[in-house]
């Protein structure tokens, strides 16, 4: 059996577009654990009226999961579902495309890679670019993206496959520490440490959109909204995850210097706007 565990919140013509998509599919041996984050939409009503019963778990969340206490519900859920060996997770957003042989050709993926974690590549449907993954230096706290052919040692969960019993020896997610940005590659770095593989196979690819949805840059013009961006789960640059992240992932030895020039970065953009406004201030 293959479990797709999918977060959803009040997107429910996004959540319907990868309903139509999962009916299409040529693999029909899935169970869709749907992780409902308080949705008020009828984000829900289109899942049970779009697959039979038996096809289907919703688990329930209050509404202020984010990405990784969603994951972390279901991590919960299946860690005592009794799980078969030969069972696989594959964990995926529902605002991706992808054609109807999407799921049988990342089960073969794995049927050939069994004590792999194999990342759906994707590919930009604007500007065509392929993520395959990312090379993470821990020691110097600095990513980039896999090249072609090269091996990535940290993974997206935006379509991230594995056997189940890989996943439930991974130990879940951190939500806590890392709500939502930062968490998949805390994840798959852990998976990394823990004697799984990592890869992407062309053969598993899905149309993504790699424009992330949350907070870019700060608003430099403002401490109250460089406070308030820098410090909310939507941005990618908030110094309480990236201070959690380093200390997760880094070496004993860097951890400390990473978190300092974290919050030294922050503090000096906190002065700098602090000073713009003053030096604004009508005389």
């Amino acid at each position: 059996m293959l479990y797709l565990v999918v977060p959803v919140h009040n997107r429910a013509l996004v959540t319907a577009g990868f309903l139509e998509a999962l009916k299409r599919q040529s693999e029909t041996g899935y169970t869709l654990v749907l992780v409902d984050d308080g949705c008020t939409d009828d984000t829900v009503g289109r899942a049970r009226a779009a697959l039979p019963s038996d096809q289907l778990l919703v688990l329930r969340g209050d509404g202020q999961l984010w990405w990784a206490g969603a994951l972390q519900l279901a991590y919960e859920y299946l860690l005592k579902a009794h799980l078969r060996d030969d069972d696989a997770v594959l964990i995926v957003n529902d605002d991706i495309t992808f054609a109807p042989d999407f799921l049988r050709n990342g089960l073969a993926v794995l049927a050939a890679h069994p004590d792999a974690a194999v990342q759906a590549m994707g590919i930009d449907r604007e500007s065509g670019t392929v993520d395959r993954g990312a090379v993470a230096d821990v020691a110097r706290l600095h990513f980039r993206a896999a090249e072609e052919g090269e091996e990535p040692n940290c993974l997206s969960t935006r379509g991230l496959l594995m056997r189940a019993p890989a996943f439930l020896r991974s130990g879940g997610f951190r939500p806590r520490w890392l709500p939502h940005y930062l968490s998949d590659y805390e994840f798959t770095l852990r998976l990394r440490r823990r004697g799984i593989a990592l890869m992407v196979d062309g053969s598993f690819h899905a149309e993504v959109d790699l424009a992330l949805t949350g907070i870019d840059r700060p608003d430099v013009n403002s401490v109250r909204r460089l406070w308030a961006d820098s410090l909310s789960n939507r941005a990618k640059f908030n110094p309480k995850h990236w201070s959690a992240f380093a200390l997760m992932v880094c070496p004993p030895w860097a951890a400390p210097l990473h978190v300092a020039r974290i919050w030294f970065g922050f503090g000096r953009s906190l002065l700098r706007a602090s000073l713009q406004r003053t030096h604004h201030v009508p005389q």
